[in-house]
């Protein structure tokens, strides 16, 4: 391939001469050869020369362009060629060592320099307006890397021109095109199933201010969904609220907070999905299911299958769709103190048959007491269960509790307690109360 120079002649009473921005007015060819390989181009903050570019010549190069000059005019400028060898290794060296340390540089450069952000159509107190772009000073690496290779095939000295990143406004086509999508995206809908109803989100009604992201979609502003998920949550949630049930004598009794037993919404991931998908540029359907946390999704109060333990009287009520299907005494922990009996609203953990129950007697002494059926309330070790070793007068006799009482758990006579495995289930509640 060819090395391409160029001279200029100037006419100011005599030729000034320059061969690639080195000035040989004068010289000899051999001066000037040797001049032409041992100088070198300043950065002089308008150029980044790539040093150990530089690539020597030969007399035979510098005497042809000598030779042209003789033949030229004053007052012309040109560019001639003397054909010089670049060798592949002195271009691979170029390309493969000097080109990635050259965009390391502009990196380096680049760093903390402000950059340009584009014209962009964005969502304003509601309504749809253009922000003006910023012009910014960081390099254009894609152009200077472009001005870099070029060189490399022709220049005795890679010596790249620095430009800035030039703002371009975007023109009314681009500025039209993005205002139609964020209309259009304005009209998404976000259906939202739950377990009784549905309701709908139209972005226009649910957002005020958003702008466009890297995808392609928007993101809003989520301060109205955020407020309406709230008051949803006020409405629908259980986890941790008291709970009314009606008691076999027909009486409403209030169970106190606590306990496991309940749902709740994710009001979070709930409101962060509604918005997300309301800055898609299609409309979506979601299920409250999937944003639901805890036990009874969509259930309000008790249900109508549950168990319903009287600390008072001592009887455990199984209810299986609204209908008693169990009615038995039992004996419970004590109402205050270490084996205290925790009231509130909780579910069956799990169902076990044939278990062993451990754990510490009030004196600090061990205990292991094999049970044919384990149903567990809570962590603590608290469920329903059979207890053999219970005397038949303390089911049911409140009196006895002073001086025959469980850890905590839901004592049942042994020959009762296979009513209660057989109709409940796991994740069923149990409500205890006093």
């Amino acid at each position: 391939m060819g090395l391409f120079f160029y001279f200029v002649l100037h006419f100011n009473c005599k030729f000034a001469t320059r061969i690639n921005d080195v000035d040989v007015s004068g010289l000899t060819v051999a001066q000037a050869t040797k001049k032409l390989n041992t100088s070198h181009i300043d950065e002089d903050g308008n150029y980044l020369v790539v040093r150990d570019s530089k690539i020597n010549v030969n007399s035979k190069d510098v005497q042809k362009l000598f030779k042209h000059r003789s033949s030229m005019s004053a007052m012309t400028s040109a560019k001639l060629s003397a054909k010089s060898d670049v060798s592949t290794k002195q271009l691979n060296y170029r390309l493969k060592t000097l080109l990635p340390k050259f965009e390391n540089r502009i990196d380096q450069i680049n760093t903390g320099r402000k950059q340009t952000v584009d014209s962009k159509v964005i969502l304003k107190d509601g309504k749809i307006v253009v922000k003006p772009g910023q012009k910014g000073s960081t390099l254009d690496k894609a152009k200077m890397v472009q001005s870099f290779k070029k060189q490399a095939h022709s220049s005795l000295l890679i010596s790249v021109k620095m430009s800035k990143d030039a703002y371009v406004k975007p023109n009314s086509s681009q500025i039209a095109k993005q205002k139609k999508q964020l209309a259009k995206v304005l009209d998404n809908t976000v259906t939202l199933n739950t377990y009784n109803k549905t309701y709908k989100f139209v972005a226009k009604r649910w957002v005020a201010n958003g702008y466009p992201t890297a995808s392609g979609h928007y993101k809003f502003d989520s301060a109205k969904v955020k407020k309406w998920v709230a008051n949803f949550s006020k409405k629908v949630d259980t986890l941790g609220k008291s709970v009314w049930i009606t008691t076999h004598q027909g009486k409403k009794v209030r169970v106190h907070a606590g306990g496991t037993y309940g749902w709740k919404v994710n009001q979070k991931a709930l409101t962060r999905n509604i918005v997300k998908y309301l800055g898609h540029s299609s409309s979506v359907t979601m299920n409250l299911r999937h944003y639901a946390v805890g036990t009874g999704y969509g259930i309000k109060g008790s249900g109508k299958t549950y168990v319903a333990v009287d600390l008072q009287r001592l009887h455990e009520y199984v209810y299986k769709n609204g209908k008693l299907m169990a009615n038995i005494p039992i004996m419970s922990g004590t109402i205050t103190g270490g084996n205290r009996t925790p009231q509130g609203a909780f579910y069956i953990m799990y169902k076990q048959r044939h278990a062993t129950l451990r754990g510490k007697n009030s004196d600090g002494s061990k205990y292991a007491s094999p049970v044919s059926y384990w149903e567990p309330l809570t962590n603590s070790g608290v469920g329903m269960h059979d207890s053999p070793w219970q005397p038949a007068s303390v089911y049911g006799n409140p009196s006895a509790r002073s001086q025959y009482h469980s850890h905590g758990c839901l004592n049942n006579p042994p020959s009762r307690m296979d009513e209660v495995w057989k109709n409940t289930h796991t994740l069923e509640p149990v409500f205890i109360y006093y």
